[in-house]
C-alpha cells in the first residue's frame, strides 16, 4: 500500500527523471548542432579560407542576389571584431568556348579591395580557362579596388575624355543639397556630391522622410514598399548617378520639360529633383560651400524660424539628416532682392547672389511650349555618353583599377574581370557603397 510519503516521493523520483531525461535531450541536440556547425564551418574554411580568411562563414540572404546574373551564392566572413569580408560565388562565360566557369571571389568589407579570386570546387571543368589564368588576374588584383578594367590605355581615355568634359571652378570637397519641401509622400530629396581635383568623383541621390520611422527610399524601394515603373527606384538612382560622374555636366543628361530623359538606359523616373539638387551642390562647389556649411546654414534658418535648434527641435534623423520641410513657411526663401522667386539654402545665408550655374549648354527653347536641358542628345555625343568607354556596364570613371591582363590572352582576361565587376556591382548595392 502506497503512503502519501511514497506518493509524494515517486512523483518527486518521476519528475527528476523527466527533467533529467529533457536536459539529456537538450544537450544531445546542442551537441549535435556543434558538430554539424563545426563540420559546416570546416568545409566553408577548406573552400573560402584561400580568397577571404575568417574565422567563420554565414550565407547571406538577400532577394538582391537574384537579380544579379551569374551570382549563385553570397557568403559573409566574420572574426571576432566583427565583418571581415564576402565570398561570392560568381559564374561567367568562357567566350572562348562558350562554356561556363564558377569563380569564388573575396573582397575586403572594410576597404572595397579584391582579396582573391579562384575556381570554385563546384566548378566542372568545362571552360578552357585554367588556374593559371585565374592566379594571374589573382596576382595582379589582389590587394586592389574594385571594379577593375585591362589596360593602361583605357586609365589614359578616362583622363582624356573627364579633361573634355571638365566643369571650370570647382572646389574640392563635399558639397550637399536638400529639397525645402518633402514631396506628397513624405520624402524630402537630398544629393551628396564629392568633388576631387576639380571632378566629380562620388555622387548619392536618396532621400529621408519627415516620418522618422520610416526608412530612406533606397531602403524602402530595395524592400518593395516603394515602387515606380521599370527598375526599383534604387537602381534608377545608381544608374543616374553614374551618368553624371561619367559626363561631369548636368545639362548633359537631356532632361526633358517632364522631367524625364530619353538617353540613359534604365532611368524612366522624372529626375528634375536630381538635376535641380545636382546643379546647386556645383554651385555650392564653385562659391565653396560644402556639407558643414550648408547644415549649419540650414541649421540657422530653422533656429530663427522656430527659435530652437533641429536637435532641440528633435529633428535630426538617425542618419544625420535635418528632417525639415518648409512646406509652410513659403516666405522664408523668396529672392530679398524682388521678393519674388525661390533662393537656396546658401543664397539666404550668405546674401550671395552671383551666378554659378553656367554650364555652357543651358536652357535651349524647343517649339513655344516645350524645352530641354542641354542638347536632346545629351551625353551620347562624341565622348560624353554614359554609355561609351564602360567596362562590364560600368562607367569607365567608376573603374578604380588597371591591370596588365593575360599577356596576348585579352579575351580571358575579360572573362574574369567580369566576375570581379559582378561581385562589385551587387556588394554595391547590398552594402550601399555611394556611387
Amino acid at each position: 500500500m502506497m503512503t502519501r510519503k511514497k506518493v509524494i516521493r515517486f512523483t518527486i523520483e518521476t519528475l527528476l527523471m523527466i527533467i533529467l531525461s529533457g536536459a539529456l535531450v537538450i544537450v544531445g541536440v546542442l551537441l549535435t548542432n556543434n558538430v554539424k556547425n563545426d563540420r559546416v564551418q570546416n568545409e566553408y574554411r577548406l573552400e573560402f579560407y584561400e580568397v577571404l580568411p575568417a574565422e567563420n562563414y554565414s550565407e547571406v540572404v538577400s532577394p538582391l542576389i537574384g537579380r544579379y546574373a551569374g551570382i549563385n551564392q553570397v557568403f559573409e566572413g566574420r572574426n571576432s571584431s566583427g565583418i571581415v569580408g564576402y565570398v561570392l560565388s560568381v559564374d561567367i562565360i568562357d567566350h572562348d568556348t562558350g562554356m561556363p566557369l564558377s569563380l569564388l571571389v573575396g573582397v575586403n568589407y572594410h576597404t572595397g579591395e579584391l582579396t582573391g579570386i579562384k575556381r570554385a570546387s563546384e566548378d566542372l571543368h568545362q571552360s578552357a580557362i585554367t588556374d593559371y589564368d585565374i592566379e594571374i588576374i589573382n596576382i595582379q588584383t589582389m590587394s586592389e579596388a574594385i571594379p577593375v578594367a585591362l589596360g593602361d590605355t583605357q586609365e589614359e581615355a578616362l583622363d582624356e575624355a573627364l579633361e573634355q568634359t571638365r566643369l571650370s571652378g570647382l572646389n574640392d570637397g563635399i558639397y550637399y543639397a536638400q529639397s525645402l519641401s518633402a514631396d506628397n509622400s513624405g520624402y524630402i530629396d537630398y544629393v551628396e556630391m564629392v568633388i576631387e581635383n576639380g571632378l566629380i568623383t562620388t555622387v548619392q541621390w536618396n532621400a529621408f522622410n519627415t516620418d522618422m520611422n520610416i526608412k530612406n527610399r533606397r531602403d524602402s524601394a530595395l524592400d518593395g514598399v516603394y515602387s515606380v515603373p521599370g527598375l526599383n527606384w534604387a537602381s534608377q538612382s545608381y544608374i543616374l548617378c553614374h551618368a553624371l560622374i561619367d559626363c561631369q555636366n548636368p545639362d548633359l543628361l537631356a532632361m526633358k520639360s517632364d522631367g524625364t530623359t530619353d538617353i540613359i538606359d534604365g532611368v524612366t523616373i522624372n529626375i528634375r529633383t536630381f538635376y535641380d539638387l545636382s546643379v546647386e551642390c556645383i554651385e555650392n562647389s564653385r562659391a565653396d560651400f560644402d556639407v558643414d556649411a550648408y547644415y549649419g546654414g540650414l541649421s540657422s534658418i530653422i533656429e530663427e524660424l522656430l527659435n530652437n535648434d533641429p536637435a532641440t527641435l528633435g529633428i535630426i534623423n538617425d542618419e544625420g539628416n535635418i528632417v525639415f520641410s518648409f512646406t509652410g513657411y513659403p516666405s522664408v526663401f523668396l529672392s530679398p532682392e524682388e521678393g519674388v522667386g525661390s533662393i537656396n539654402v546658401r543664397q539666404r545665408v550668405t546674401g550671395d547672389m552671383t551666378n554659378y550655374s553656367d554650364f555652357e549648354s543651358g536652357i535651349q527653347e524647343v517649339d513655344d511650349e516645350s524645352f530641354v536641358v542641354g542638347n536632346e542628345d545629351g551625353v551620347r555625343f562624341e565622348e560624353n555618353t554614359s554609355n561609351a568607354d564602360s567596362i562590364d556596364g560600368l562607367p569607365i570613371s567608376e573603374i578604380r583599377t588597371f591591370i596588365d591582363g593575360i599577356d596576348g590572352d585579352e579575351i580571358t582576361s575579360l572573362d574574369i574581370i567580369t566576375a570581379i565587376n559582378t561581385t562589385y556591382k551587387f556588394l554595391k548595392d547590398y552594402l550601399n557603397w555611394m556611387a
